[in-house]
């Protein structure tokens, strides 16, 4: 389970989310619209203290550095006029809340949302599609500030890179950049998802009925809430995840971390299930689940993924269902 947004998909991980039915449920990747018999459990904004009492890297990966140096500095004052302004502020009670009211947990608030930096390409990350060229919302964002937003992103996959490669702009091996190897892998990864695949592992069932100690993900995500989806269709499941991806990258990563990006590769993205279902920073509300791999779930995602890596190095894709 991720922290997703609403559907119908194609939906963009970072919009502001209109409730069905009931309201929406706030600040994790997987707390979601209350629907039908409703989400469970406490959902009650949680008031940022403004205590950086969390490590620099708490959301995971390499960063901390200078990329959080050129985020508090350049990014966090844009975030915080445009996207905190009444939508993304972590006291939210409709729509991601990334933007942290004050800047020392500005940075391990924004980072622990995997729905809103992805692997931080431009490819791969939602705030960047979000930012350039706009507008979103009705916000637009002048050239300086797309500079400083994408110049943080590049820093962000400079010092999570193996080696500290190439930045967003820079090349590896082929010529590519990081983001160039991340939207071929991402195309090439949708073709080659089959729904034969989704109905024989029942995928969606899996998933529907994964339960947390708050009940089952499809109460809060059976349409897709904050961009994860859990849903007991397998034939909507293959259908979203092939076409979309951000929902996509709710269950595969992309992993660009080997210098040389010709080996640039899909992952499944436990790394994300384990931050939200451990209820780390900035998810300390989220309902809690198991993220041991043996889970059924986990076990059921893992049999996908090397079903659709089998099918990559058969040749036996199908067109990519996401253009590059």
């Amino acid at each position: 389970m991720n922290d997703p947004r609403l559907i119908p998909p194609p939906s963009p991980p970072i919009s502001t989310y209109a409730t069905e039915n009931k309201t929406m449920s706030i600040r994790y990747l997987l707390t979601a619209v209350l629907l039908a018999g409703g989400c469970v459990g406490d959902l009650t904004p949680v008031a940022d203290d403004g205590d950086d009492d969390v490590s620099p890297d708490a959301g995971g990966g390499g960063g901390g550095g200078v990329a959080r140096q050129m985020f508090e500095r350049d990014v966090f004052p844009i975030l915080s006029a445009k996207c905190g302004a009444g939508c993304h502020l972590t006291t939210s009670s409709s729509s991601t809340p990334f933007v942290a009211t004050a800047v020392g947990t500005a940075y391990v608030t924004a980072v622990g949302f995997d729905s809103v930096v992805g692997n931080y390409t431009t490819t791969g990350a939602a705030i960047y599609n979000k930012v350039v060229p706009g507008p979103h919302q009705a916000r637009t964002y002048t050239a300086d500030e797309q500079m400083k937003i994408t110049g943080w992103l590049a820093q962000e996959v400079t010092e999570r890179t193996t080696g500290g490669g190439g930045s967003d702009g820079g090349t590896g091996g082929g010529g590519e950049t990081p983001a160039q190897a991340t939207a071929r892998i991402i195309s090439e990864w949708s073709g080659c998802l089959k729904l034969t695949d989704f109905t024989a592992l029942n995928f969606g069932p899996s998933w529907a009925n994964k339960g947390s100690n708050q009940g089952n993900c499809e109460q809060c995500h059976v349409s897709g809430a904050y961009g994860f989806k859990a849903n007991d269709d397998n034939t909507g499941m293959y259908e979203t995840l092939s076409t979309n991806k951000y929902y996509m990258m709710a269950y595969f990563a992309p992993d660009i971390s080997d210098p040389n990006l010709a080996n640039a590769k899909m992952v499944p993205n436990y790394t994300n299930f384990q931050r939200v279902g451990l209820r780390q920073v900035p998810h300390q509300e989220h309902p809690s689940f198991n993220t041991n791999q043996n889970d059924a779930a986990f076990q059921t995602l893992q049999q996908l993924y090397d079903r659709t890596m089998a099918s990559k190095a058969a040749g036996t894709c199908g067109p990519a269902r996401i253009p590059m």
